[in-house]
């Protein structure tokens, strides 16, 4: 699997109760009656380093989800365009993204708006921001989205990787690490 900066990805998340409640909440208002996905983040490069929200927002790595259902797509084109996302835009973006949040703590009441979708789309307390809306504000920058990323969660940012043409989806299914 050949990844690069700027990758985003949807995992199943861990077996805990916090992700088995997320997935259920997803479902419950998905448009497609399944949530598949209960975590995202963004790869900062080839060897699956990731830019994620966990207790707080830090760098990580994707082997930790070896054996979990995942999504890897990369934004390619600006939204409604043909234009290409360029890779110094994304460089500078992920920069921005990580200066701005890194270390910040996972806002956890922000769960209880997703419950609401609309709650959490609309009520907003700063720069604290559960893992999808910061995926979904790494790509609102770079301008793969023009939509606010409060409120988005993973169930809904896979569909996106799936749905919409500016997305290439590079993998989907179960992780087996970045060599494979």
């Amino acid at each position: 699997m050949l990844l690069q900066a700027g990758d985003v990805f949807c995992v199943e998340g861990s077996m805990s109760v916090v992700s088995s409640f997320i997935r259920l909440a997803e479902q419950f208002w998905s448009t497609d009656n399944k949530a598949d996905y209960g975590h995202a983040g963004i790869i900062l490069n080839d060897q699956g380093k990731t830019f994620e929200v966990l207790w707080t927002a830090k760098k990580s790595d994707l082997s930790k989800y070896l054996g979990q259902k995942i999504i890897i797509a990369r934004p390619t084109v600006l939204y409604g365009t043909e234009i290409a996302i360029s890779s110094r835009v994304v460089e500078m973006t992920l920069a921005n993204i990580i200066q701005a949040t890194q270390g910040l703590p996972y806002p956890v009441h922000r769960l209880f708006l997703h419950l609401v979708p609309p709650l959490a789309k609309y009520v907003s307390l700063g720069k604290l921001k559960v893992c999808s809306e910061l995926v979904a504000e790494y790509l609102k920058q770079v301008g793969a989205r023009p939509f606010i990323a409060s409120g988005i969660n993973p169930d809904t940012l896979a569909d996106m990787f799936i749905e919409w043409k500016n997305f290439d989806v590079l993998y989907e299914g179960v992780f087996k690490g970045v060599e494979y």
